[in-house]
């Protein structure tokens, strides 16, 4: 087994203020906060940070007013649901779909707060601590890193660690815990649960699949951004990739996205909280086989998922753009006109070559969100 240095961990209380202090030490950090946040608002968090002495605090005090200024500039509506299906008493494993790098798991801590109940803590991927600045902010967030690099053993025993870790901070009713349903976001608007994810998640398990799958009270989160600010990004990575094998992401380029992801227009935003899982997993039972197991869970956390996932106008309007049909007329009929020069927009900053390809990449970001929820509905 590996040290105890690889168990996953959040700073504790006695560390926040100090990386607080750090943390705004830095003079990119002060400038970014200058660009993204009203002069009023940027006073009023320099003058609490020096009051935060708890992750909370800092999220109650810093990062809630920092995501309400968001909401008002680019936001159109903030909405969510499904929040009574939650206690203040129970912790929670929530799994949802992947949007946005640093808003999926900060708004659904401030609907938490908001009801009156703890904020969850935050799995991130070791990409993201690249710089110790990002490293700071996610770490005081209530975010512990999920190791995604080293050689296959280094991988495993850390997923053994996580796991273990994830179930013990859940059954012991420590804290809440927020995961994506896949290692990174889904680049196309195809929304699926990745069975490694699920495996990890079982490595913990000392009786049988169905009672540890429960203990864990799985929670699906469906998110869902009627735009997404990435789109072109990752239309453009996606691109990138196909045209060069050996392409690799460099920290960059997701400090890129998560700046546009910020600050990128998304229209109308909601959050919908699913019952937990419990009695849904009693099916699991009927499985001999681990792999059939978990193929069955992945399946019901999508269905949960998709079929709670919010659809616009856009949605319908990409999905019969794909497929040359007007079959869902009638939900974007009005508004034809804006949304094809959403899409010719984007597609003209393209070179010339790849435009084709990339109209259909970024119509499926859209169409796929509809596409899955049709297939789960029959």
């Amino acid at each position: 087994m590996p040290n105890n240095h690889t168990k996953p961990k959040i700073y504790r209380n006695d560390q926040v203020q100090a990386a607080i202090q750090e943390l705004f030490s830095y003079e990119d950090f002060l400038a970014g906060m200058k660009a993204f946040v009203p002069p009023q608002l940027n006073k009023l968090i320099l003058d609490e940070k020096d009051s935060v002495e708890t992750a909370e605090d800092f999220q109650k005090k810093v990062i809630r007013p920092f995501l309400k200024a968001i909401e008002k500039s680019s936001i159109s509506t903030f909405t969510y649901s499904g929040t009574e299906h939650l206690s203040p008493e129970q912790s929670y494993l929530f799994v949802s779909n992947h949007r946005d790098i640093v808003l999926d798991s900060a708004y659904l801590n401030i609907i938490l707060l908001e009801q009156g109940m703890r904020t969850s803590q935050i799995a991130i991927g070791d990409n993201l601590v690249a710089n110790r600045l990002t490293e700071l902010l996610f770490k005081i967030n209530k975010s512990f890193v999920v190791k995604r690099s080293g050689n296959p053993r280094e991988i495993y025993n850390h997923a053994v660690r996580l796991s273990e870790y994830i179930k013990e901070t859940v059954t012991n009713k420590k804290d809440s815990i927020w995961i994506a349903q896949r290692e990174g976001r889904a680049k196309d608007g195809n929304d699926k649960t990745q069975i490694s994810l699920l495996k990890m998640l079982s490595l913990a398990n000392k009786t049988t699949p169905i009672q540890h799958f429960k203990s864990l009270n799985i929670t699906p989160v469906s998110i869902s951004y009627e735009y997404d600010p990435c789109g072109y990004l990752k239309t453009k990575e996606y691109l990138d990739k196909k045209s060069n094998p050996n392409y690799k992401k460099v920290f960059h380029d997701d400090a890129q996205h998560l700046l546009l992801g910020i600050k990128g227009y998304k229209g109308h935003v909601h959050f919908h909280f699913e019952k937990p899982l419990n009695k849904r997993l009693d099916v699991l039972k009927e499985e001999s086989n681990p792999k059939e197991t978990l193929q069955r869970l992945a399946a019901i956390i999508d269905t949960a998922i998709l079929l709670n996932y919010q659809l616009h106008p856009i949605n319908y309007y990409a999905y019969d753009t794909l497929l040359d049909s007007n079959q869902y007329n009638s939900q974007y009929k009005h508004s034809i006109k804006e949304l094809k020069h959403f899409f010719d927009n984007l597609i003209e900053m393209l070179p010339p070559e790849k435009q084709t390809e990339g109209r259909a990449f970024m119509l499926k970001i859209y169409a796929n969100p509809l596409h899955n929820k049709l297939r789960n509905e029959k």
